[in-house]
C-alpha cells in the first residue's frame, strides 16, 4: 500500500538525510514542450524573472493536448524526465521496500510545468485496475472509488518522479501535509513541489509572472472575499476559517454566509483575496464584463472539476479565476473527493505566514499521485511585507494602515479599534471605517457595525462601493429575520443603482427574498 511505503520511507530520509539547502531559484526546474515555441519562450521568461540557472530547463516533446493516457505520460514525460535527473546526477536513489526505489538524495525541490505540458492523465481501463489492486475475496473490487482511480494531475504524478515500483492506484500520503517547516527544511528528497504556470492564454501566463514578481516587491493589498455557501461541514470549516485568519491579520474581509454564491454582477472591488465554492463554472461577480481582481491576487474556487480545463476564460474556475487577474489558484483535474483537496485553512495560514505559494499549496493538500494541480509562479511570497516592509503604492495606504493598527495594538482589542475609527474619521477614508463595521459585523455587533458602514458610505467615489455598504445592511436585516425590510431596501437599491451593471446583484437578492408568485397552470 503507497501509504505504509511512505511510512517507511519518511523513517528512512529522517536517518539518511540532512537538512538541504533553503528554497532557491537553483534548486528549480523549468519543465516546457519543445514541441511547442510558446511554451519554450514561457520557460525562458520564468527562468530569467526567477534568476533559474539555464541549465535547469528541460524541454521534451510531448502531445499538445490537456489530457493524455497513462502510456503517452510515461513515455513522453515521466520516462524522459527520470532520465534527465539520473544525466544530471540531481538526485541519488535508494530502495523504500523490495519493490519501491525512491530518492533519498535530491538536489531538486520544485518542477514548474510549463503552458503546453498536458494537464491530466486519463483513466486506465478498469479490467487493468482490478488486476493491479488485487481485490479481496470478498468484493470484486474495492468498496472504496478512491482506491481504484488512477486517473490524475500530470503534476502530482511528478511530485513523486523518483518513485519507481509503486501502483497508480488511489492517492498517496503527502508527507509535506500540514507541515510547519520551509520545505527546505523538511527533508523529504523523495517529494518535489510541482506548479504550473499555465491558462487561458500565452499572454495571460506572461502577465501571471509579472504579476507575482510586480507584486512581491510591494506585497498583496486589498479585501478578502469569503463565500460560505453551506454544502459540506468541512468545506464550511476551511472558509469560515481562512476568512477570519485574514480578518486577523488586518485585511477587511466580507463573508457571504448564504446558502447560494455571491450573486451575479456583485459589488466585490479591490479582491486580493477570494475562496468560495460550490459551483461548476464561474459565476457570480467574475461574469461581470470587465472584472478584475487586485493585482497579484490569491483566488480559489473549490469545486471537484475546478481545474478539468484551464484552457477557458468561462468553464470551470482555475482559468476563468487567472484571466480575470488572478496571479495563483489552484484546483482538482478530476474527482478529488473534498477530503483530499486543498484544505483552503491551511493554505492561508500559510500564506500568511511568508511561505512561497508552492509550498503553502502542498502543506494544504493531504495526498499526491491525485487530482490537484497548483497554478501560478511558485516562488510567489504574496504576503512578505505584512509586516510594513516593502515599497509603498498609493492604493495601499489604508490596506496598510489596518495591518499597522493591528500590529501596534495587537491583544489590545480596544485600542486597535479605537485607532481605526480615529484615522478612518481624520482622514475620511472609506476603506477603514466599512473594514471596522465588518469587523463587528463578523462579531455579531449589529448596531456598530451598522453604524460604521452608514459612515462609511458617503465617503465612497464609486457608486459599486457604496451598493456593497448598502447590501451589507440588506444582509443584516435579512440575517435578523426583517425580511419586510430588507426587500424595501433592495427595492429602492433598485431604482438608486439601476445604471450600474451591479444592480443585478440586487435583483437576485429579491429573487431570493421576495419571489414572484407561482404560476398557475391554465383552467381546463
Amino acid at each position: 500500500m503507497k501509504t505504509t511505503l511512505f511510512r517507511l520511507l519518511f523513517c528512512l530520509c529522517g536517518l539518511l538525510s540532512a537538512a538541504p539547502a533553503p528554497l532557491s531559484p537553483e534548486r528549480v526546474v523549468v519543465l516546457y514542450n519543445s514541441a511547442l515555441p510558446d511554451s519554450q519562450e514561457l520557460a525562458k521568461a520564468y527562468q530569467i524573472a526567477r534568476g533559474i540557472p539555464l541549465a535547469n530547463l528541460i524541454g521534451l516533446p510531448m502531445p499538445d493536448r490537456e489530457e493524455i493516457t497513462r502510456e503517452e505520460f510515461e513515455t513522453s514525460i515521466r520516462v524522459p524526465l527520470r532520465a534527465e535527473f539520473d544525466k544530471r546526477a540531481w538526485w541519488k536513489m535508494g530502495r523504500a521496500d523490495a519493490h519501491t526505489t525512491v530518492a533519498v538524495e535530491n538536489r531538486m525541490q520544485v518542477i514548474v510545468s510549463m503552458r503546453g505540458v498536458p494537464l491530466k492523465i486519463a483513466r486506465v481501463a478498469d479490467s487493468i485496475q482490478a488486476a493491479e489492486v488485487k481485490p479481496t475475496a470478498e468484493s470484486a473490487a474495492p468498496k472504496n472509488p478512491m482506491l481504484i482511480a488512477n486517473e490524475a494531475s500530470v503534476d502530482s504524478e511528478l511530485a513523486i518522479l523518483s518513485w519507481s515500483g509503486q501502483s497508480i492506484a488511489g492517492p498517496l500520503q503527502n508527507a509535506y501535509f500540514q507541515s510547519n517547516k520551509g520545505f527546505s527544511e523538511a527533508a523529504l528528497p523523495f517529494l518535489m513541489l510541482v506548479g504550473r504556470i499555465d491558462g487561458p492564454s500565452q499572454v495571460i501566463c506572461q502577465r501571471m509572472i509579472a504579476d507575482a514578481v510586480a507584486v512581491e516587491k510591494t506585497g498583496l493589498w486589498g479585501r478578502a472575499y469569503c463565500d460560505l455557501a453551506q454544502f459540506y461541514p468541512q468545506g464550511e470549516t476551511w472558509i469560515r476559517s481562512s476568512a477570519l485568519q485574514c480578518s486577523d491579520a488586518g485585511m477587511p474581509v466580507v463573508v457571504h454566509p448564504w446558502k447560494e454564491v455571491f450573486p451575479k454582477h456583485y459589488p466585490m472591488t479591490e479582491a486580493a483575496v477570494y475562496f468560495g465554492w460550490y459551483e461548476w463554472n464561474v459565476c457570480g461577480p467574475f461574469v461581470k464584463p470587465g472584472f478584475q481582481l487586485r493585482r497579484g491576487a490569491v483566488a480559489v474556487h473549490l469545486h471537484s472539476f475546478s481545474a478539468s480545463t484551464i484552457r477557458s476564460e468561462t468553464a470551470n474556475w482555475c482559468g476563468p479565476l487567472l484571466a480575470r487577474g488572478a496571479a495563483v489558484t489552484l484546483g482538482n483535474v478530476y474527482e478529488p473527493y473534498l477530503g483530499s483537496s486543498h484544505h483552503f485553512d491551511e493554505l492561508q495560514k500559510r500564506l500568511l505566514e511568508g511561505y512561497t505559494w508552492i509550498e503553502a499549496a502542498y502543506a494544504a493538500m493531504p495526498v499526491l499521485s491525485w487530482q490537484g494541480v497548483v497554478l501560478g509562479d511558485p516562488l510567489y511570497r504574496p504576503f512578505l511585507h505584512l509586516d510594513g516592509s516593502g515599497e509603498k503604492l498609493p492604493a495601499d495606504r489604508p490596506y496598510r494602515a489596518l495591518r499597522v493598527a493591528k500590529l501596534l495594538h495587537d491583544g489590545q482589542d480596544s485600542k486597535m479599534l479605537a485607532e481605526i475609527e480615529r484615522i478612518g474619521r481624520e482622514k475620511g477614508n472609506a476603506v477603514m471605517l466599512e473594514s471596522l463595521g465588518l469587523l463587528h459585523l463578523q462579531r455579531k455587533q449589529e448596531a456598530l457595525a451598522l453604524r460604521f458602514i452608514q459612515e462609511a458610505k458617503p465617503l465612497y467615489q464609486d457608486a459599486a462601493d457604496r451598493l456593497r455598504c448598502d447590501m451589507h445592511v440588506m444582509g443584516m436585516d435579512r440575517d435578523a429575520g426583517r425580511i419586510g425590510l430588507a426587500v424595501k431596501n433592495v427595492r429602492d437599491a433598485e431604482i438608486l443603482y439601476a445604471d450600474l451593471p451591479e444592480v443585478q446583484a440586487v435583483r437576485s437578492w429579491r429573487a431570493i427574498l421576495d419571489p414572484p408568485p407561482p404560476v398557475q397552470p391554465p383552467k381546463k
